[in-house]
């Protein structure tokens, strides 16, 4: 091959390169962006007097927003990190262990608590074998993610059944639980088999691994939308409807 065709394919791929980072880096601002909107507006939990397990989830979403920053802003900016994983391991006991503490409040069918006390009885412990002795605390760790999104699945599906069986009547657009729901459920849906595949992705097919990390992360942002009006959508209701 000349050196003209190398030079073509190496300035094509370099392209290809630099736009696909140029896409995956305004992607990135949209999803931090939803994330500080959410906890932004859910803040209106404390002000509208929302239950206790609305402003518990509006501290989850703050807790989060301050993750992304440091993990994300901060830390790479001004302190040159290379390796976040730290973090996000820190973070994942305390989200799951608030969703599923989030779910034990506003489920009262009887056997899907115990479900949800079996899991924070059972995670705390996971959660520390697996970062500490099989992954390491910098490493990032997939068996705590799939385990977390296995039952926050779970835990939505649960509240779903709920209302199911519910002889009362619910409108759903005015209620902020359902959303809730409803953004968990999609995104953590979808990272099952996502994560599920990580490690056969990334050593057999990096490109299209990378591809469905950018759909995720899409997928992240709309969950963080669907919190977003949860919080608003009891005052959207009486306005408009």
């Amino acid at each position: 091959m000349s050196a003209r065709p190398r030079l073509y394919w190496f300035s094509l791929s370099y392209s290809i390169k630099y736009y696909s980072m140029q896409y995956y880096t305004l992607i990135k601002n949209i999803y931090f962006t939803a994330v500080s909107l959410s906890f932004l507006v859910s803040l209106v939990s404390f002000k509208w007097h929302y239950p206790f397990h609305l402003k518990l989830f509006s501290g989850l979403l703050g807790l989060t927003f301050l993750t992304e920053l440091f993990a994300t802003q901060i830390g790479v900016k001004y302190f040159h990190w290379t390796n976040n994983s730290g973090i996000y391991n820190s973070f994942t006991i305390i989200e799951f262990m608030t969703y599923a503490y989030y779910y034990y409040c506003i489920i009262s069918v009887v056997w899907i608590r115990n479900i949800i006390k079996g899991f924070m009885f059972f995670f705390p412990f996971f959660w520390f074998i697996t970062v500490f002795f099989v992954f390491g605390f910098d490493k990032w760790n997939s068996y705590v993610i799939l385990m977390g999104a296995f039952f926050s699945v779970c835990f939505a599906l649960g509240y779903y059944y709920q209302i199911l069986k519910s002889k009362k009547d619910i409108y759903l657009l005015s209620h902020p639980e359902f959303w809730i729901a409803t953004g968990m459920l999609i995104l953590y849906s979808c990272q099952l088999p996502y994560f599920g595949m990580l490690n056969y992705l990334n050593k057999n097919y990096l490109i299209l691994s990378r591809s469905f990390w950018v759909v995720l992360l899409v997928i992240n942002t709309c969950m963080y939308l669907l919190f977003t009006y949860a919080f608003l959508c009891k005052k959207i209701h009486r306005k408009y409807l």
